[in-house]
């Protein structure tokens, strides 16, 4: 007799839980409950993208944007970035030449993804208005997110394209409709073609799908295997390209240049024997590279990427001795060079991997905590390829003062607040699982939120030196998301029991 309430009241709380199907979410958007939420916060992004029209009509630029439009306009890979962004530049430059109508739908998919991010969160978890508005104004009003909106760079579209991925990944852990899955398969593979370090989104999509998909076998091992068909497909495709274009077979050359940048952090602390270096093409960079001095290889020089940028450093040294030597042009020579750097900064990471973990790995850790200025330019200006593509009514626009660099003390109190947060709620996440606060499929997306957190941070740290305002931004949103869902989890648990 004991048992029958317990599982009457079990099949309630599945009942009151919200479903994809339990009501249309258009019709959630405009229900008398959200309809004040909807409306306010179409409002408050409408506010902001006239304040960034009015405050800044050019946008901001810098060294690499012109590397986007170059590719942008000739229609080619180029050897330093994926071609994503240039496409969409294309794309957009295809229906108006006004570089701000670039700025404006950059700004759109912004906007729709805050939008969608915000209130599928809403109609999954039902926040209550306190909550949601907290949600909302941590979600508009991030100032490093605005002003990527306003710059002529990949990573505001990256943010936006991963936050719209992981958006079909949370309907479809909900049970939502098929048609979401090739959506979601398409964000996947649009993220990884605006930045590489999307490269391990598809090993997300495939837990995802397999979610989606079981119990039916046959199509749970299909939806695991697809996501990675597509990234080896992209790679080939990739791999093709550079070989058309510049005679190598690499996927990316500024990846070889990146590992070689980082292997060299060990340099200091070891002891090479050149006669042991059994590769020739290895043994000729070392012993270029050991002809400098150690305080070449500090983490500081590692960090801004001093290797392969500066002239008077090693990597650089050697590409303009290749291009000397041989006369090659130097896009080209960068992408051969870009090969052997390759192996050297493997074979160093192979060779020492103790040191190349004190001094590369933990040193770019600690850098996950540091908040970087917002890189505002004096002004904007139209070069020749600039003009190539977009047209401007002034050449030369002078900004009058910076708006986003001098909040850099304001970020970071923020910034320290949202990790004390999101450290906080990782082990009352462990207790709102134990004390079933959400359902399961609630408890998955946080758990899908947090992978994605800790996944992202590991491949940064491995892959780069974090040295930019931006590239740790694609987890801001689930950073918030995360913490504020599990403290709203433990809020409502709370009213529960003061009610009983």
């Amino acid at each position: 007799m004991s048992k029958k309430p317990q599982k009457e009241k079990s099949i309630a709380k599945q009942k009151a839980q919200p479903t994809a199907q339990a009501e249309g979410f258009l019709s959630f958007l405009i229900s008398k409950s959200t309809r004040i939420e909807t409306i306010g916060v179409l409002i408050l992004q409408i506010g902001l993208f006239i304040f960034l029209k009015v405050r800044f009509p050019y946008p901001f630029t810098e060294s690499d944007s012109g590397n986007y439009i170059l590719s942008a306009a000739t229609g080619k890979i180029n050897g330093y970035r994926p071609y994503g962004y240039s496409s969409f530049m294309r794309f957009f430059s295809s229906l108006s030449d006004n570089i701000q109508f670039l700025i404006t739908w950059q700004y759109f998919v912004s906007a729709l993804s805050g939008f969608l991010l915000l209130f599928t969160l809403h109609y999954f978890f039902r926040l209550n208005r306190v909550f949601f508005w907290i949600l909302a104004i941590l979600f508009l009003f991030n100032p490093s997110i605005l002003f990527m909106n306003a710059y002529v760079m990949s990573d505001g579209l990256f943010v936006s394209l991963t936050a719209l991925w992981l958006i079909t990944g949370v309907w479809l852990i909900m049970g939502g409709a098929l048609w979401i899955v090739p959506i979601h398969l398409a964000l996947m593979y649009w993220s990884i073609d605006t930045r590489y370090i999307g490269l391990f989104y598809p090993a997300m999509s495939a837990i995802i799908l397999v979610k989606r998909f079981l119990p039916q076998r046959v199509l749970a091992a299909i939806g695991f295997i697809a996501p990675f068909i597509i990234l080896f497909w992209y790679r080939s495709s990739q791999e093709t390209q550079m070989k058309d274009e510049f005679g190598y077979e690499t996927f990316s050359a500024f990846g070889g240049w990146q590992k070689a940048n980082n292997g060299v952090a060990v340099l200091p602390y070891v002891k090479i024997n050149e006669d042991e270096i059994a590769d020739v093409e290895i043994k000729a960079i070392h012993k270029l590279v050991r002809s400098f001095p150690d305080s070449m290889f500090t983490f500081e020089n590692v960090e801004a990427t001093n290797f392969m940028w500066v002239k008077s450093h090693p990597g650089k040294a050697f590409l303009i001795q290749y291009i000397q030597q041989t006369g090659t042009p130097y896009l080209k020579a960068w992408v051969y060079c870009g090969t052997l750097m390759d192996k050297y900064g493997s074979w160093l990471q192979a060779k020492y991997p103790v040191e190349y973990f004190k001094h590369f790995i933990l040193n770019n850790a600690k850098n996950i905590f540091t908040v970087w200025d917002i890189l505002e330019g004096e002004k904007f200006q139209a070069d020749q390829n600039l003009k190539s593509i977009f047209k401007t009514d002034a050449d030369v626009y002078e900004y009058q003062n910076h708006f986003f660099k001098p909040m850099t003390s304001i970020r970071k109190i923020g910034d320290a607040i949202v990790w004390v947060a999101l450290l906080s709620a990782i082990p009352l996440f462990i207790l709102l699982w134990k004390r079933r606060s959400y359902t399961n499929n609630q408890l998955i997306v946080l758990g899908y939120y947090s992978l994605f957190i800790f996944m992202f941070i590991g491949v940064s740290v491995y892959a780069a030196p974090i040295n930019n305002f931006r590239y740790l931004m694609p987890i801001y949103y689930f950073q918030v998301a995360f913490a504020l869902l599990v403290f709203y989890g433990l809020f409502q648990k709370k009213n529960e029991t003061k009610d009983k």
